[in-house]
């Protein structure tokens, strides 16, 4: 669960648009306000995708998906930045391998 502190103009918006029906609650309004922000804020997504990868949460395929390039652009960048660690690059390789055979 995560709790926000929001300036209480921005909380009467929310609460209007929840009254109007546009939203069913404060979560889903959240929610696709997050979708938006890395909808429109491609770096950010980025950003995320190295800092999963560095603390070992996913895969550089799951990265790639996350950051919207493909593999060897987000082998690229995780090296520029210096987290690529090479046993897990050979292993990230053999997970898409293996993903790609059972989806052909």
């Amino acid at each position: 669960m995560v709790s926000v502190s929001l300036p209480e103009k921005m909380n009467e918006e929310i609460k209007a648009l929840i009254e109007s029906g546009y939203y069913d609650n404060r979560s889903e309004l959240v929610r696709d306000a997050l979708r938006s922000f890395f909808a429109r804020k491609s770096e950010m997504r980025l950003v995320s995708a190295v800092e999963l990868y560095k603390k070992e949460k996913i895969t550089i395929s799951r990265a790639a998906e996350i950051a919207g390039i493909d593999f060897e652009t987000m082998q690229s960048i995780l090296k520029d930045e210096g987290v690529l660690k090479r046993g897990r690059e050979e292993g990230d390789r053999k997970d898409t391998e293996e993903l790609e055979e059972m989806i052909s």
